[in-house]
Parts: C-alpha cells; structure tokens; sequence
C-alpha cells in the first residue's frame, strides 16, 4: 500500500492540472483551427490599387448623400462650401454633377482594372480585406451610379461616360442590374 505524505495532494494537482488544461484546449481546437476563410486567389494586388479604391468609394459616396460605401470613410464635402454640402448631404447633385463624378469614377476604374488585369472587382475589393457585405455595398453603390448616369444621359450625362462606365464594369466582372 502506498502510503500518503504532505506532498501527495500536490504531486496529484500538477498531474491533474496539465491533462485539464490539455482537455480544455483540446475542445476548444476545433473552433479556433478550422475556422474558415473565403476563398482568395494568391495573386497580390498592385501598389496604388487602394488608393484608387478609396476614391473610387469617395466619388460614390458624394452619389449617396456622403454615406460610407463598402466600409470607406463617407464624402464630408468642405465646411466653408455651403453649395456643395448641399450637392452632397441634401442631394442636389445635377446631371453635369454626375457626369463629372462618373468620369473621376472611370478614370479610377480604368487604373484599377490596369494595374490588376483579369481580376474582378470583388476580387479586388476582397484582398482590401472588406468583408462580403462591404464588397456588396461597393458593388451596388457602383450599379446605382450607372443608374444614375443612364437616367440622366443626354440631360448632362455624356453617352460617352455612360458607355466607358458600362465597358469598365464589364472589365471588372460587376453584371448591372
């Protein structure tokens, strides 16, 4: 028989502790190992691209009453700028408005498409880290431009902007509405 001493109750708490603390984490594995990520290509994004991004989110946003679009900070037009502020925060953007955005928004898309060739934008805006809802926020912040355009062209909106926005979500693999 094996007798006790002072020591037995601590001998059997460091041979207890581990195997507990094994146990927990052991169970709690699963969870943290395979959580899972969606699928990204290993292709990197080119330098610039979100820079470009950002405003590209920015020229939305003045389109959206100065909302954040896709997680980017939203449009704060100047303070000094009643005029402006009211084109942005009260939406009383005309049509040359819109089609001077929608040309810095193709002219931003362009390089884009450029510096990633054969990526789709969500693709893009995903290696940017934005979660799916945010890719979603950006891509129909984008289709509501084309809206926009497309209602106010021959009004202000040049068919040529129209077309070049049209050719570039394409590119981008964005479907319109």
């Amino acid at each position: 028989m094996i007798q006790a001493n002072r020591y037995t109750p601590l001998v059997a708490t460091l041979l207890v502790a581990p195997a507990i603390l094994f146990l927990v984490l052991y169970l709690r594995a699963p969870q943290i190992i395979f959580v899972e990520s969606p699928q990204i290509s290993t292709r990197h994004l080119a330098d610039g691209t979100e820079g470009l991004t950002k405003q590209t989110a920015l020229h939305l946003s003045k389109m959206q009453k100065g909302k954040s679009i896709g997680g980017f900070p939203g449009f704060e037009p100047p303070d000094d700028d009643e005029r402006y502020k009211r084109k942005v925060k009260d939406g009383e953007y005309n049509a040359q408005d819109v089609n001077n955005w929608v040309k810095e928004i193709n002219n931003f898309l362009r390089q884009i498409a450029d510096k990633n060739p054969g990526m789709t934008l969500a693709e893009i805006l995903q290696k940017q880290g934005l979660i799916a809802e945010q890719v979603g926020n950006f891509l129909n912040a984008l289709r509501d431009a084309h809206l926009a355009a497309i209602g106010m062209e021959h009004f202000g909106v040049t068919t040529e902007t129209v077309k070049t926005l049209e050719s570039l979500m394409r590119q981008l693999g964005v479907a319109p509405w």
